[in-house]
């Protein structure tokens, strides 16, 4: 059971942080649709940034322990 608490803890942590770049972006987007300005289009911009970086990672996290997932039952099985 520990190991699975751990690999749980690194999955939230990623899912934590794009849920908080989520709602990083939604503020941004709120004040440039209140304030069109140079420097809340940046804010916007860097925070969808944000959310494609951690897209990307939180994708590899899930292709792996899919690997993980589908080698143990295959060696499962055999036994």
């Amino acid at each position: 059971m520990p190991t699975m608490w751990k690999q749980m803890t690194i999955q939230d942590d990623t899912h934590d942080k794009l849920t908080q770049a989520y709602m990083a972006y939604f503020k941004a987007n709120e004040l440039f649709a209140k304030r069109r300005s140079l420097a809340t289009k940046v804010a916007a911009r860097l925070a969808l940034a944000e959310i494609r970086i951690l897209a990307r990672l939180r994708r590899k996290e899930l292709e792996e322990q899919y690997k993980v997932s589908k080698i143990h039952k295959q060696q499962q099985r055999k036994k």
